[in-house]
């Protein structure tokens, strides 16, 4: 078994923030293109001040699981060289599955959406029924 050392911990810290990182970059350009697709307006600094309470939870997250890794891992050579890689998908897993229930950016988009097909369905008649999304 290995001791976990400083370097490492860092290392598993910043690998973990760059999944973090990678899963918003993910996050912002769908919601961008749902947007652009719903014709709403985006705006970046709208979404970091939506979600501000979701993205600091999620860097919290990822500092805690650092710190608890040594509890649930029994270190060898094998994982210490594949350490980094798993907390790059820890933090981007973990950052979805935290976006996913915490985030108000989305909740706030599916109002909007909402808001303009109702106004749309009332005027086409069409508001007890359905729109058919397979392209009919």
């Amino acid at each position: 078994m290995i001791n976990m050392t400083r370097e490492l911990y860092l290392q598993c810290v910043i690998a973990c923030l760059i999944g973090n990182i990678l899963h918003v970059f993910v996050k912002i350009l769908s919601l961008r293109k749902d947007h652009k697709i719903a014709n709403l307006e985006f705006s970046f600094l709208g979404y970091l001040k939506n979600d501000w309470l979701a993205l600091l939870f999620d860097v919290i997250a990822s500092f805690v699981i650092v710190y608890l890794v040594d509890e649930w891992l029994s270190f060898n050579e094998f994982i210490i060289g594949k350490i980094k890689t798993m907390f790059v998908f820890i933090g981007y897993t973990g950052s979805h599955v935290i976006l996913q229930l915490m985030s108000v950016a989305k909740k706030k988009f599916r109002l909007a959406v909402d808001y303009k097909t109702n106004i749309s369905d009332r005027e086409t008649g069409t508001l007890d029924k359905p729109t058919p999304t397979n392209g009919n």
